[in-house]
C-alpha cells in the first residue's frame, strides 16, 4: 500500500458484477472520520479515522452505468483513461467478481496488470484485492502466475485447468501474496477486507469500524468438516 494520507480506492468493473461482492468496499466507508463522528464514538477513534476517495471505474465503452446482480445499478465515476485512476494514482484497486464465463479483452488486462507491475521508488505497489470470480480478471491478466491465490471453491478445478501456473489454494478465505489478496466466494470478500484493514490499518478507528460491521471474526482457514460439508469436498 502507498503511503498517503488519504486513501485513494478504485473499484474495478469491466462489465457486471456480484452486488454482495462490491459490497466490502463499504468497509473502508465505515472508516471515514465522518460516518464514526456521525456514529458518536469518541474524538480519539474519530480523529483516527481514515479518509477515502473511491472511484467506480469501467471501461469508456461501457456507459456512464453497470448492472450489477439483483438489478442493482452503480454508476461509474471514472473510466480506465482517465489520470486520476491511471498506475501509480490508486492505493488499492478492489475487484469484484464478474460472471464466471467472461473472456477479458487486452484492455481490461492490460489495466489491472498495470496497476500491479507500478512500484514506487521503496520498491511497494498498489495492493489489489479480488472477490470471488474477481480472481478470473487476475488470472487472465497472467499476476497471479507462480502465486498462491483462492477463488470460489466450486470453480476450483475450472481455475486450476485455465490457470495452471497459480497454485490454487481451496481451504483458505482468503489469501494475501505480497500486494495481491485474492478472496473465495461472495461473502469472503468481506473477510478479505476486514483482514487487510486490520493488517494495514491497526487502531482504534479500524476494530470500531469492523465491530460496527461485525465483520472480521472468520479466520482464514476453513474447518476440514466444513470443507466437506458445504463445498463438494473441495478442500478435505
Amino acid at each position: 500500500m502507498t503511503a498517503t494520507k488519504e486513501l485513494r480506492i478504485g473499484v474495478f468493473t469491466p462489465s457486471g458484477a456480484q452486488l454482495l461482492d462490491l459490497s466490502p468496499i463499504d468497509l473502508f466507508g465505515v472508516m471515514y472520520p465522518e460516518y464514526l463522528r456521525a456514529c458518536i464514538l469518541s474524538v480519539l477513534i474519530v480523529e483516527m479515522g481514515m479518509p477515502s476517495t473511491i472511484y467506480y471505474i469501467s471501461m469508456p465503452e461501457s456507459g456512464t452505468h453497470i448492472e450489477l446482480t439483483a438489478k442493482a445499478i452503480l454508476e461509474i465515476s471514472k473510466t480506465t483513461k482517465d489520470k486520476e485512476v491511471q498506475p501509480g494514482m490508486l492505493d488499492i484497486l478492489l475487484v469484484p467478481g464478474p460472471s464466471h464465463a467472461t473472456i477479458f479483452d487486452a484492455k481490461v488486462l492490460d489495466f489491472v496488470s498495470g496497476h500491479a507491475a507500478w512500484r514506487r521508488s521503496d520498491g511497494r505497489s498498489a495492493d489489489i484485492l479480488s472477490v470471488c470470480t474477481g480472481c478470473i480478471i487476475l488470472g487472465q491478466s497472467e499476476i497471479l502466475k507462480g502465486k498462491n491465490a483462492s477463488g470460489p471453491r466450486g470453480r476450483m478445478p475450472k481455475l486450476r485447468k485455465d490457470f495452471p501456473d497459480t497454485a490454487w489454494v481451496d481451504d483458505k478465505r482468503w489469501v494475501e501474496e505480497g500486494s495481491i489478496w485474492t478472496s473465495g466466494g461472495i461473502t469472503n470478500g468481506q473477510e478479505i477486507v476486514a483482514e487487510y484493514i486490520r493488517k494495514n490499518f491497526l487502531g482504534l478507528a479500524s476494530e470500531a469500524a469492523l465491530a460496527m460491521a461485525d465483520v472480521g471474526q472468520k479466520a482464514s482457514s476453513i474447518p476440514k468438516a466444513i470443507r466437506g460439508r458445504l463445498y463438494g469436498g473441495y478442500g478435505r
